[in-house]
């Protein structure tokens, strides 16, 4: 069989597994929405050929662009993944679109788009999705170079889903954040992790040693192989980001909870905030979880319901996914992991897994190549978006408007 046939044949077999999971995810609303689709189509065929061959022939999909993009929301066709399944019964968000959010004017001082209205700078600039929501309803949402119902890959995002997979198994009492790793992983003693409180984990900074990847995703004992680690600082002195961190805090919640990663946040989290579609989690050549890396793939509402957790619209119910404990544990940073945001020049902290808790209370986690979640609790607000790098290595900039609209005082509450 030539190559040509090869790829087509490929492309059939990867083409009715996307169907088969958008027949699967069915969107359960049939109110007609109001957002902004900018006219956006899709890929064309001729593009996912010429996609799919540069991969089959070894070619890398981080080029940036378009190859890119057609990675981001197609992650089911190119890499291995576990499914979390949606809710019975998915929320549903109001649409109460305003003018003053999407007329917003961005400040003249980013790299790209300065000085455009807010709908202008995502049509313009490397955006593919905006979705903001404020006292739970949603305020703005443009779909600029993606569907609505795509599920888009979200990279490091995932990593608080890790955080608040164990802050749900703290909050039963089964684990003691105070308590060092070793104390839950034997194998661990007597290396780099031994005596580091997972608390510093989740803060990252664990002070443990670049950890290769390639040697963790293939090994059927990827604790035994996460033990070989060195420690490279104390832990709890310095913010330094590492993969390794959030591996073994999936490893932990797997191993307290008795369930895989991805049962665990469809059963405690996803279903439970009402997600409308089903979602996608990497998985490695071994079956362990990407959930620090590639991530989770989902829709961007369904990301947004996820932020929703933490603010007062949704923590209404006796029982919250967020508790009160869980939210003043993420305020109680380390003062040690002080550092300034390169983005925005103010003063951040490191705390469970977020990578900027604001002085403010507001939380913020972004990812590679544009993707982002950020959180104003005391005002009631979410804001998530999807991007993707262009051919110059260009992100947009929405960690800076997020955090400027926030301050915008177009959200402050009554």
């Amino acid at each position: 069989m030539n190559n040509s046939i090869s790829v087509f044949l490929i492309i059939i077999l990867f083409q009715s597994c996307k169907n088969e999971l958008k027949k699967d995810s069915d969107a359960l609303s049939d109110t007609n929405p109001k957002y902004e689709t900018y006219n956006y189509s899709g890929f064309t065929k001729e593009e996912m050929y010429a996609f799919h061959k540069r991969i089959f022939e070894g070619g890398n999909w981080t080029e940036y662009g378009d190859l890119e993009r057609y990675f981001y929301l197609n992650f089911s066709q190119i890499k291995e993944h576990s499914r979390i399944l949606r809710s019975d019964t998915p929320k549903i968000f109001e649409e109460t679109p305003r003018d003053d959010v999407k007329n917003f004017i961005t400040s003249t001082d980013l790299k790209k788009g300065g000085g455009l209205s807010l709908n202008d700078y995502v049509r313009q600039v490397e955006v593919n999705g905006l979705i903001v929501i404020h006292k739970g309803k949603i305020v703005f949402e443009g779909y600029p170079r993606m569907f609505p119902t795509d599920l888009h890959v979200n990279f490091l995002i995932t990593q608080v889903f890790v955080s608040t997979s164990i802050a749900i198994l703290e909050d039963r009492g089964l684990i003691d954040t105070s308590k060092p790793i070793d104390y839950y992983f034997d194998a661990l003693k007597e290396s780099g992790w031994e005596g580091v409180p997972v608390i510093d984990i989740l803060s990252m900074s664990s002070g443990i040693a670049h950890v290769p990847l390639d040697t963790y995703e293939v090994s059927f004992d990827p604790i035994k192989d996460l033990a070989t680690a060195k420690s490279a600082k104390p832990s709890g002195t310095e913010y330094q980001f590492s993969n390794a961190d959030a591996m073994v805090l999936t490893l932990l919640v797997e191993k307290i909870s008795g369930l895989t990663f991805s049962d665990f946040v469809q059963k405690e989290i996803w279903q439970k905030i009402g997600a409308e579609y089903s979602a996608l989690l990497g998985k490695n050549t071994n079956g362990t979880s990407l959930s620090y890396l590639d991530g989770m793939s989902t829709t961007l509402r369904d990301l947004a319901k996820f932020g929703l957790a933490f603010t007062p619209s949704g923590r209404k119910s006796a029982n919250p996914l967020i508790s009160d404990a869980h939210l003043s544990k993420i305020r109680e940073v380390n003062k040690k992991l002080v550092k300034k945001s390169r983005h925005t020049g103010e003063t951040i902290y490191s705390s469970y897994q977020w990578g900027a808790v604001y002085e403010d209370g507001d939380l913020y986690k972004g990812a590679h190549g544009g993707q982002g979640l950020y959180i104003s609790p005391s005002k009631d607000l979410v804001i998530a978006y999807f991007g993707t790098a262009n051919t110059d290595f260009e992100s947009n900039q929405l960690n800076v408007i997020s955090r400027r609209l926030s301050k915008s005082g177009l959200f402050d509450m009554e």
